[in-house]
This record gives structure tokens, C-alpha cells and sequence, in this order.
């Protein structure tokens, strides 16, 4: 990440572009999560 980064001086964008694909991650394991709990526990 540092190579990546450094050598363009814009750590700012990838703070950001980090911050975003976290968020995306957080969003995908909540969609899951509540899907799992609607139409999972058909037993």
C-alpha cells in the first residue's frame, strides 16, 4: 500500500478508496446477516 501510494503523494485517496471498500464489506455481511435471519430459520 505504501509503494502504491507513496510514489503518487496521495495518501488522502487512499484513505478514502480504504474507508469506501470497508464500508462495502460492512454493508455485504449486513445484507447476509439479515437475509440468513429472514429466510434462514424456515426449518
Amino acid at each position: 500500500i505504501q509503494a502504491e501510494f507513496g510514489k503518487a503523494n496521495d495518501w488522502p485517496f487512499g484513505a478514502a478508496l480504504a474507508v469506501a471498500v470497508m464500508l462495502v464489506i460492512l454493508a455485504v455481511v449486513l445484507v447476509v446477516r439479515f437475509a440468513d435471519r429472514r429466510y434462514g430459520s424456515r426449518t
